[in-house]
């Protein structure tokens, strides 16, 4: 009887795994349906602006355990408040929902499941069965894949870079102020980042900076598009080190993929954490201690010191072009800057 259990469990699985996949672009090919031609003129600027205006964002997407675009968790927050405090001159939007092409929420709009979420976000977190909070990584990390993806990807990416576009004109940006702009994505939200890249850097005048914490990439187009990427690796991180074997393109042996030509350009900058797990105390914004300072503490660190080395030029000093050919310098051999 327990086999068959056991059995009949494995089946359910494989067609949850099954259906889910199937069903994941579906939301991005209704968006793009329901999309009026689209046209890439630029919007003239509005008159009477402020000369002080910002000239340095800083894009937060989150990992794939989160609900809406401003469901950060309290030590996500901890470490967001710290950063603007590190970066005052700069501006952070957090509210940009970077697992759906439309960007609604999951407790919101027209959704088959809206009522499943609705449910999980309302129990109590200590009544919130495990298997029903993973449904939303499990149903987020479907929309990483789709990110990934050569077929749809470059369908949901448009849709993300959209959606930043609008939270970065609503927080101050406007276009031909050389601006510079600094994607920061945690866990998922780092290939949404790196997704959205490729056409965020068509409407964006300076260079484009990404900084990847625990970020599980695909070798995906975007990646030719930014200045400089800083990817953070715990040393103990198995969701980063299984997203590096899940995606073929960033193998060694895949010496023409995006993620290669980026490594030999110089301008990934892998930075080691020793003893950093994925998530929990350990975690990247964990409170465990290490060094006599908590985790998080020497996190921000290291994402304030890409900051100033962004600020700085280092890396290249504006948008390199798509598919660019690789360079032959670097700060490190391997792609890293021997941090860590």
């Amino acid at each position: 009887m327990l086999e068959d259990a056991l059995a009949w469990l494995l089946l359910s699985g494989l067609i949850a795994f099954i259906l889910a996949s199937t069903l994941a672009p579906l939301e991005t090919l209704r968006w793009w349906a329901r999309q009026p031609a689209l046209e890439r003129e630029t919007p003239a600027e509005p008159e009477g602006e402020a000369a002080g205006a910002p000239r340095h964002f800083i894009v937060y997407l989150g990992g794939i355990d989160r609900i809406s675009g401003t469901s950060n968790s309290r030590r996500e927050q901890r470490f967001l408040d710290a950063l603007c405090e590190g970066v005052p001159e700069a501006v952070l939007v957090d509210t940009v929902f970077p697992y759906a092409a439309s960007g609604i929420p999951l407790l919101h709009g027209p959704r088959l499941f809206s009522w499943l979420w609705r449910a999980i976000d309302a129990a109590p977190p200590d009544q919130r069965r495990p298997l029903l909070a993973n449904l939303v990584n499990a149903r987020n990390f479907f929309q990483v894949l789709v990110s990934a993806d050569r077929r749809y990807g470059p369908v949901f990416n448009l849709a993300l870079a959209g959606l930043i576009q609008e939270r970065l004109r609503a927080a101050g940006w406007r276009p031909h102020r050389d601006s510079r702009l600094t994607l920061i994505g945690l866990s998922g939200g780092a290939q949404m980042a790196a997704g959205a890249a490729e056409d965020l850097a068509d409407i964006f005048d300076g260079p484009i900076q990404l900084i990847s914490i625990g970020g599980v990439i695909a070798s995906t187009p975007g990646l030719n598009r930014l200045a400089r990427i800083d990817h953070l690796a715990g040393s103990a991180d198995q969701v980063e080190a299984a997203g590096a074997i899940a995606f073929p393109a960033r193998w060694g042996l895949a010496a023409g993929s995006e993620w290669a030509m980026v490594r030999r350009s110089g301008r990934l900058n892998r930075i080691r954490l020793s003893g950093v797990t994925h998530n929990g105390p350990r975690g990247y914004f964990g409170g465990a201690r290490h060094g006599g300072r908590p985790q998080w503490e020497e996190t921000l660190e290291i994402v304030l010191d890409c900051l100033r080395r962004f600020e700085r030029g280092e890396g290249r000093g504006a948008n390199p072009p798509a598919r660019s050919a690789p360079s032959s310098h670097g700060d490190h051999p391997d792609g890293s800057d021997g941090r860590g």
